[in-house]
């Protein structure tokens, strides 16, 4: 492994496992004159930042920044900015990974000359592994338009096509590979050639529009079922606090729709290729599940929800979204909500969401 590593590590707030993570990125099993460990203090009031200098002051591999807070992809983008290896990748500050992760990924990328490798990782929680998370291609390598048309579909939604596979009861129909950045070793040169930056307005998805992002303009991705990295679960994180705020993840969902519509724009202008189809089935999902969110009590009045509800369903593409979407043949009880809003029904579907939030009925892709 002859390349330069640059580990970007955003953090905030994480002052109990800030000093783990970079002691992990440090460990890694290269030379040290091919790594730095670059720390993101996103604003961070509880001494994260602090101990980050410490291990600065200690090892000059690592270089800290601090800035104020404006999240997560604020803090990548100026990551990037001040990387300087061949090979980038992004580490969270509350995470861990193997010591041989990024001499054995490199490795690879540099033998199968890749613009990224993606990788396996593991869901732990309570200091143990709780499940083993590996990627779901057929191929080892992929190359060309190919990359476009088989893994970017994994990562940017569901399609129609997987909706209705569930529908029909198949097994993992709504399976969708976790676009987290962690499991991704990525090129700086692909990133700065085709100016790529993690949008900023973004609260949730950011690693969905990124990774969709790049790998549409890698010539050639390779896939390991190794799995390096570590997942920390914890129930402060910004996304578990995000799924129990239905009006969070409402506007979540919007911008999410704004930045995938640019996102296919730019695909289209740079490959040809109209990546609409492969994330249409996730809008339409989506509007069931804000149903369910929205018509839970809450602090706002029953009216004030269904007006919210609605501003997503009268989106123009949530409309088209919808008008395409056929459903299939299946269970009936899965049926009936896209059957609803099909015919327009939507005052009936928020009606019966909030009468099985009642009874405690909870919906599960």
């Amino acid at each position: 492994m002859d390349s330069k590593i640059s580990i970007i590590i955003p953090a905030y707030n994480i002052a109990g496992f800030i000093g783990r993570s970079i002691e992990c990125a440090l460990g890694q099993d290269v030379p040290k004159e091919a790594l730095e460990v670059i720390v993101v203090d996103d604003g961070s009031t509880d001494g994260t930042g602090a101990i980050a200098d410490q291990y600065s002051e200690k090892d000059s591999r690592v270089r800290v920044i601090h800035k104020e807070n404006g999240g997560v992809s604020a803090a990548r983008n100026d990551g990037i900015a001040a990387a300087k290896g061949e090979f980038i990748f992004f580490f969270d500050g509350d995470d861990f990974e193997e010591s041989y992760t990024c001499s054995e990924v490199a490795k690879m990328a540099e033998e199968q000359a890749a613009d990224a490798v993606i990788y396996g990782y593991s869901r732990y929680e309570d200091d143990k592994v709780k499940e083993v998370c590996h990627p779901h291609f057929s191929e080892s390598l992929y190359i060309g338009q190919d990359i476009v048309k088989k893994v970017v579909p994994a990562f940017i939604g569901l399609s129609n096509r997987d909706i209705n596979n569930w529908l029909r009861g198949e097994k993992d129909a709504l399976y969708v590979e976790n676009p987290a950045l962690w499991r991704i070793l990525v090129r700086r040169s692909v990133i700065l050639q085709n100016n790529l930056k993690f949008d900023t307005t973004l609260k949730v998805g950011e690693d969905t529009v990124f990774i969709s992002d790049y790998l549409s303009c890698c010539k050639r991705v390779a896939v390991t079922d190794k799995c390096y990295y570590y997942l920390v679960t914890r129930s402060t994180s910004a996304i578990y606090r995000y799924e129990r705020e239905p009006f969070s993840k409402l506007d979540g969902k919007k911008k999410l729709n704004d930045a995938r519509e640019a996102l296919t724009e730019r695909i289209i202008k740079r490959t040809g290729i109209d990546v609409t189809e492969y994330y249409a089935g996730t809008i339409v999902m989506s509007a069931v599940e804000m149903a369910f969110k929205l018509s839970a009590k809450g602090d706002k009045s029953r009216k004030e929800r269904y007006k919210a509800y609605r501003s997503y369903t009268d989106d123009p593409r949530v409309v088209r979204a919808v008008k395409n979407f056929r459903p299939g043949r299946g269970s009936l009880v899965k049926r009936v909500p896209f059957m609803m809003m099909k015919s327009g029904a939507y005052g009936l579907l928020f009606f019966a969401t909030s009468l099985l939030n009642a009874v405690h009925y909870e919906f599960k892709r």
